[in-house]
């Protein structure tokens, strides 16, 4: 008896193909199989995708919040008073020339054009006795102000006015719904707070004996 010769492996490959046949319905349902799977593995790319966006958002936020604390160590909205009260104190006893000179409220609006709001006038008593000279471009803990200097015979005062920004500033005292302006001491000097017309105002009270002289 001859031995029996091996066929080639692409001939037994090509004939165990064609004995494979499937029907109509058999193909249908493999068809089927086949999307599901693809369905799924779609699926799970947009599940892995979203929760890699989701895993970078947090860090992204983390790295934000680990900044800003370490910008800004021990600044809290409950610190913020006094925080405003050291700084227009500070820059109430090192009077920088103004860069405008006017008697009117009106008249200083016009040299403002930087500010996202005018200057205002206040209604608050306590100005009545007062007389602007002038004004210059500031700023309260980062944001844009007016600093307007006043007087009283030879007795200078400093009032501040910027946009109120609850979110930064925090919950002050509104001249109009009635309530008294915060009253916070920085360096002996008493600075009173408030909020009016949509603005922050801080205006300091320093004694005539105490009186600031304008740096030249």
């Amino acid at each position: 008896m001859k031995p029996s010769q091996k066929k080639p492996l692409k001939q037994q490959l090509q004939q165990h193909i064609n004995q494979v046949q499937l029907d109509d319905s058999q193909f249908t349902a493999l068809e089927n199989i086949m999307e599901k799977s693809a369905d799924n593995v779609e699926a799970s790319a947009d599940r892995h995708l979203w929760r890699s966006f989701a895993v970078a958002g947090m860090l992204l936020a983390a790295i934000v919040s680990i900044f800003m604390v370490s910008q800004f160590p021990g600044k809290s909205i409950e610190d913020m008073p006094q925080l405003i009260a050291n700084e227009v104190v500070s820059n109430h006893l090192n009077m920088k020339p103004l860069e405008v000179k006017a008697g009117s409220i009106n008249k200083v609006r016009g040299y403002f054009t930087k500010l996202n709001f005018l200057p205002a006038e206040s209604k608050l008593r306590a100005l009545n006795s007062l007389q602007l000279i002038g004004g210059r471009y500031c700023s309260l803990q980062g944001i844009t102000a007016a600093q307007l200097r006043m007087r009283q015979g030879q007795n200078l005062q400093t009032q501040y006015q910027t946009e109120y920004l609850p979110e930064v500033f925090g919950d002050l005292p509104r001249l109009e719904d009635g309530e008294s302006p915060l009253i916070v001491y920085a360096k002996g000097i008493k600075v009173k707070i408030w909020v009016e017309k949509g603005l922050l105002f801080a205006l300091t009270d320093s004694p005539a004996i105490n009186g600031v002289k304008e740096n030249n």
